[in-house]
């Protein structure tokens, strides 16, 4: 038996409980079909193309628990002032008592629950965005818990909503979270992935997001596991006509991070802001991969992924837009911007622009390399020292990524990545 045959089989077990519990008769077969598709198809490998400079062997050679609940500690974070609306996801199950009580328009209660009781909102979106490849196929039939949030139409929830995901040494237990936003609603949210110890674990997050009419949601991941751990996120969003969908993704630990964000332009003139930023260090590996689909006319994207790595980090970019045929007026801008403070660090960068229609304004860009000589010689002739000034062009560089994000949490990732590079100048 293989490798990566053995590796899909660990978790039958894990299959046998999801698939034993309380659940309607057409999610426990659609978790069948899925696991059956993860068995045939295996984990992806450098040989695919969207994963060709991101190996999954530390995934394979790793023993997993999975669905354990556990003791674990929950770390304080610069978030916890910020909002009372918080949801605790701890080994992969939610805390009791964990999410707080919100407004009249907005429905929150675990996945499970909402598809048992057949929310009409949750039949119609679980599972149609995320895909069916081979890590989206392993969630949709091992998920145990997660999040469904709806929100009314022309209903604004004012303050944001906290997700945290911490895992635990020895475990893994996908999550899987739905959010549907009505016409002209708001939101906010803040999914944060943490270490609940100092051993190696395996988060696995699926997130699929609707945007209604004009509504506008801010989706900010923000990851920062111990250096051990093994994180692989793949978000999803449809975009409805005149809806605005703001993505963040802050990455700054684990050994292996993978990010998959998938967008659909659903109705015309929608847009997005897809900003990334990756601090590397050690021998981390942190995967950026996005695919915007420009379906319709009139959509507009922006997208600016930065990373900043010490040591012998790597990162990788690889970002493809699709125009489709007929997606008329489309304006697409993508760039990707690498700092390398070490000279075995390491950047890959693949953008991708697929254009099927005329009339569009679309552009992609690419650049790597260390420090700007002159703008450090500028700096160290007003006063400062050495230090000080690759200190103040590395904030700088970083901070490029935050424009977009409106108070009050603007001030709070703010501070977050001064504290994260003040940290790492100071090791």
């Amino acid at each position: 038996m293989n490798t990566q045959i053995s590796f899909t089989h660990r978790f039958d077990a894990d299959f046998a409980r999801v698939t034993a519990q309380p659940q309607p008769a057409w999610l426990s077969e659609r978790r069948r079909q899925s696991y059956a598709r993860f068995q045939h198809a295996g984990l992806p490998t450098p040989r695919d193309e969207d994963w060709k400079y991101t190996s999954l062997a530390a995934l394979e050679r790793a023993a997993w628990t999975s669905h354990e609940m556990r003791e674990v500690s929950l770390p304080a974070t610069m978030f916890d002032a910020l909002t009372p609306l918080r949801a605790v996801f701890a080994a992969g199950r939610s805390l009791p008592g964990a999410i707080a009580e919100l407004p009249p328009g907005v429905t929150l209660m675990p996945l499970a629950q909402a598809l048992a009781q057949s929310w009409p909102a949750a039949l119609e979106y679980f599972g149609r965005l995320s895909g069916e490849e081979a890590l989206a196929d392993f969630n949709s039939a091992l998920w145990n818990d997660g999040l469904y949030l709806e929100i009314a139409p022309n209903v604004t929830l004012a303050q944001p909503l906290y997700l945290q995901q911490i895992g635990s040494a020895g475990g893994t237990a996908p999550l899987r979270h739905l959010l549907v936003l009505g016409a002209n609603s708001q939101a906010t949210l803040i999914q944060h992935s943490l270490s609940g110890d100092a051993g190696p674990h395996f988060t696995h997050a699926v997130s699929e997001c609707v945007l209604g009419h004009a509504a506008r949601l801010t989706h900010v991941e923000v990851q920062e596991e111990n250096p051990t751990a093994l994180h692989l996120a793949r978000s999803a969003a449809q975009l409805g006509a005149h809806s605005h969908y703001v993505h963040l993704a802050l990455s700054a630990g684990g050994a292996l991070t993978r990010n998959d964000l998938m967008l659909r332009f659903a109705g015309e003139g929608a847009s997005c802001q897809l900003h990334g930023l990756t601090l590397g260090r050690g021998r981390s590996h942190t995967d950026q991969h996005i695919f915007v689909d420009h379906a319709v006319p009139g959509g507009t994207s922006r997208q600016l992924y930065k990373s900043v790595l010490w040591d012998r980090a790597r990162s990788v970019f690889n970002g493809r837009v699709r125009v489709a045929p007929g997606a008329t007026k489309t304006d697409a801008r993508q760039a990707n911007r690498n700092l390398l403070l070490s000279k075995d660090a390491e950047a890959d960068s693949k953008p991708q622009l697929e254009i099927f229609a005329d009339d569009v304004k679309c552009s992609h860009g690419s650049a790597t390399g260390g420090l700007d000589p002159a703008q450090l010689f500028y700096l160290r002739a007003r006063g400062l020292d050495e230090a000080e000034a690759r200190a103040l062009l590395v904030e700088a560089f970083a901070a490029a990524v935050l424009d977009g994000i409106n108070a009050p949490l603007h001030p709070i990732l703010t501070h977050w990545l001064h504290a994260k590079l003040e940290a790492r100048h100071a090791a």
